[in-house]
């Protein structure tokens, strides 16, 4: 999640004719929104949503949790996130992580499967998640890694979100180490508005960067500013850095400039990130549904999400 303090960007917009042209890339997938079957629920995604369920289980005992959860919706649906995030204590974030983040622990999971993450860091590596604190990021991550014989290789993950969600995602680690000691986590969450001076600085090898479920958010913040953070990256991170852009499919179209008129979310990633970047997968109209057996493992409702999906290398 990412803060939404500032006016959209009024600046003077660049001619937008050249997005577009579609860019020349080599995909290996191209979705065709066809729904996928639903799958049975997994040991692995089963362990998760149990570890979960024991994390929630004091939030949701709390007499109040219906009237919390109500006030953060309000809020979210206000985009009053410095209401919502930005309080001294976790209230309304262990709300949100209790409600939120299983289902998209479990999508997160599913994509993290499917482009191999696993096989990318075998050998240890740093990962960089923007915008992810409320942590399905990290719990994906974790459940993914998770071996109950074989020590893993270390794994850094370095977190930039606006608001301190460091409690909630220490919570969440030493539940992952707790039930696989032999999972080897250290995390490095840090409190920052990743469209604000200074630019993140990311690590000196990352394996991975991802946009999840932020990208959309950011572009209508400022578009400016969001290419000015994807240019960043370009310059900064090393050829072979995996970058992960994940959207919710409703919002993939963009409204740019004073007349509202809209882009597709990846003709816009495209024109930023420019030929330096591969894409090595694509989805654009992807479900992914909650396995069968799901909902009998987690108290509150779980959502299924069609989404928008970009892998890129960089060259």
């Amino acid at each position: 999640m990412v803060q939404d303090n500032r006016t959209f960007d009024k600046g003077a917009e660049p001619h937008m004719a050249a997005l577009r042209e579609p860019r020349i890339h080599h995909a290996t997938k191209k979705a065709t929104g066809a729904a996928n079957p639903l799958s049975l629920i997994t040991q692995s995604e089963r362990s998760l949503l149990s570890l979960l369920s024991s994390l929630s289980a004091p939030t949701i005992a709390d007499s109040k949790f219906t009237l919390h959860l109500q006030a953060l919706k309000t809020a979210l649906y206000n985009k009053e996130y410095e209401q919502a995030f930005g309080g001294e204590d976790d209230l309304f974030r262990k709300v949100y992580s209790v409600r939120w983040v299983p289902s998209r622990a479990l999508v997160y999971r599913k994509v993290f499967v499917e482009m191999k993450l696993r096989d990318l860091l075998k050998n240890g590596g740093e990962v960089v998640f923007l915008g992810g604190g409320a942590g399905s990021e990290v719990l994906a991550l974790g459940s993914l890694l998770s071996s109950p014989t074989v020590t893993t290789a270390p794994v850094k993950i370095t977190t930039y979100d606006f608001a301190d969600w460091s409690s909630v995602l220490n919570s969440q680690v030493a539940a992952l180490s707790a039930a696989t000691p032999t999972l080897n986590l250290t995390l490095n969450p840090i409190k920052h508005d990743i469209l604000s001076f200074p630019l993140p600085s990311f690590p000196t090898l990352p394996t991975l960067i991802t946009l999840l479920f932020t990208a959309s958010e950011l572009f209508l913040q400022s578009r400016a500013s969001t290419v000015q953070l994807l240019a960043h990256l370009t310059t900064t991170a090393p050829s072979g850095t995996h970058l992960l852009v994940v959207e919710s499919a409703a919002l993939a179209l963009v409204p740019i400039g004073k007349d509202g008129r809209t882009y597709p979310m990846e003709t816009l990633l495209d024109h930023a990130l420019g030929k330096t970047w591969e894409i090595i997968q694509e989805e654009d109209k992807k479900w992914y549904r909650m396995p069968e057996g799901a909902a009998d493992c987690y108290p509150l409702k779980l959502e299924n999400t069609r989404v928008l999906l970009r892998l890129y290398k960089k060259a």
